[in-house]
This record gives structure tokens, sequence and C-alpha cells, in this order.
């Protein structure tokens, strides 16, 4: 989940929410099962569990949203329910960006994304109620069990000119991050550290739009999260902006040391049911402490030097 703030007939329409919640609770208790159990759970179970667990929340987002107005074409089930300009501007910088997030893992064979539900909201309340937040919380989109919600440009654009509107959406909206983090997510079936997810779906977003979250002066002031920390809690930590900034940090260097091939092959690694650390051994001959060593190195050097001078092209 990203929280950029980085988801017949009437006889079976009856049962089908309460038949949705059963599977997913049992999905949940069997996800929990095979984290715990760990070691004796395959990879490849662990992954098709996790699978299940997705696709039983994808349908059960359609099932909640019946009822609701609806744009769908061959890619996207767009559902909103009175903002029709917004949904249509949602999709139509959807399609755009879902097709350059596809070509850049082109790399992994067999990647099968079924059509995308994406949830329009028109307030920040709705969206925040969608997931019990408290009202002040400040996303604006959110990719969580292969649906994306996102909140209506309207409601947080301040333009009236529609030109204008379009333009701010696509460069600083939350599109490219968000289909970012489904495309990994349906690739590697859940099996990547928080950070990681954050920091490649932020570096998809530059290379896309150019926008950077988190690059305010003065943000690596205040020290570094540990990358172990960053993972389970990475929600919980007090500055957000460090911790969404820190993660594109250390993909940059991944890219930046090891060309976009060494941040493939970890992916490609993910995708096969191996863990992070491993997948680190396989693709850069490195464990978790040795690339937070050498990135933190890096990170000392470029911080004696102007940041986000580099050319779009060497990201």
């Amino acid at each position: 989940m990203s929280a950029r703030r980085q988801l017949s007939p009437h006889s079976v329409e009856a049962r089908a929410p309460r038949l949705v919640s059963v599977l997913y609770a049992t999905l949940v208790l069997l996800f929990m099962l095979s984290a715990f159990l760990l070691v004796r759970v395959p990879d490849s179970v662990k992954g098709y569990i996790y699978g299940l667990f997705r696709e039983i929340a994808r349908v059960q987002m359609l099932l909640r949203t019946q009822g609701w107005q609806q744009m769908q074409d061959d890619l996207f089930i767009v559902r909103y329910q009175d903002d029709e300009s917004g949904a249509r501007l949602v999709q139509e910088t959807s399609r755009v960006f879902y097709d350059r997030v596809y070509e850049d893992f082109a790399y992994l064979p067999g990647l099968k994304i079924p059509r995308i539900p994406v949830v329009v909201y028109s307030s920040r309340e709705e969206l925040n109620a969608s997931f019990g937040w408290p009202a002040s919380e400040n996303a604006m989109g959110v990719y969580w069990g292969g649906v994306i919600r996102v909140l209506t440009p309207q409601a947080w654009v301040n333009e009236d000119d529609p030109r204008a509107v379009r333009q701010v959406f696509q460069h600083a909206g939350p599109m490219a991050h968000e289909l970012t983090h489904l495309v990994l997510d349906y690739a590697a079936r859940g099996n990547y550290p928080r950070w990681f997810t954050e920091g490649v779906a932020q570096y998809q977003e530059y290379k896309i739009t150019g926008y950077i979250f988190g690059s305010q002066e003065g943000i690596w002031d205040r020290g570094l999260y540990p990358l172990k920390k960053m993972d389970r809690q990475f929600d919980k930590l007090p500055n957000q902006a460090l911790a969404y900034r820190q993660s594109l940090s250390v993909v940059e260097y991944i890219v930046t040391v090891y060309g976009e091939e060494g941040l493939h092959n970890i992916i490609k690694n993910l995708a096969r049911g191996t863990n992070f650390n491993d997948s680190l051994d396989i693709a850069l001959e490195l464990n978790l402490e040795g690339l937070e060593r050498e990135w933190r190195e890096w990170l000392a050097g470029e911080l004696q030097q102007p940041l986000f001078t580099k050319r779009e092209d060497q990201l």
C-alpha cells in the first residue's frame, strides 16, 4: 500500500459480499500463517496465497462500489460518484502512464495484470474513510490489494482552467506512482520491503513526470533511518518526507552505480520468490547491510554538491 499522501442474478448478488468477506478473512489467516511459518512454507506457495488475497481484495472493492458511475476500457475500471470530469482525467492519465510503467517492466516475462479498478473519491474525507484513516490524513492516492484509490483532481488542484488542472495533475498527481506500486506488486506478488516499493515507485514517477516528493532543503539534516526500520515501521516513522526521500535515494544509488540492469535483476529475483537479501546478493553481490553502508558513503559524497542536478537520462 502506498500512502503517498506512495488497493448477476439478484440471489447471487445478495450473497456475494458475504461470501467474498469470508474468503477474504480466510486468505488473511492463511497469509498470516504463511508469514509465521516463513521457513516452512515454499516461496511459490506464499506467492500464490498472496495472489489470491489480492484478487479477493480487488473483487471486494468492485462489489463495494457497485452502483457507482463507471468508465471502463480494456485496461481500467474507473468508478466514481459525481465528478465525471475528474474521473475522465484520471482515466486519461492512467492510460498514458500505464504504458510507460508497463514498458519499463517488460524485462519480466509473462507479466499479466487484470483490468485495474481505479476508485475516484470526491473529497479527502471520503478517501480517508475508505481506509478508516483520520480526516487529517493527507493522501492523494493509495494502492492496495489490486486497486488504486485516488482523490479527484478538483479536490486539490487550485486551478480553474481545465488545461491547467490537467497539467498539474499529470505532473504532481499520484497516478505514475500508484501504477508502479501495482505493477511491481503483480510482478513480485508482495515479495519486497516496504521502502523498496516506495523507492521504485518514486524512481518511475521521476522518470515519467520529473516530480520528486520530499525534496525540500535540509531534508538530510536530521539523520537517516536504518533500512530494516524502514520496512515494517515505514508508516509510523515521524519524518515521512525523509522516509520517502531516503527510499528514492537508495534506488537512485543502485541505478547510478549498478545501472538499471542491477535494479531489474533485483526485481527479477523477487519475482521468482527469492527473499530481498538473497536477491541483492545474486544481483549485486551485496547483503542489506552492505547496500546500506555503500549507499550512505555515496550519499555523503552527493551531499557535497547540489542535489537533483543530474540529467533525467542519467536516472
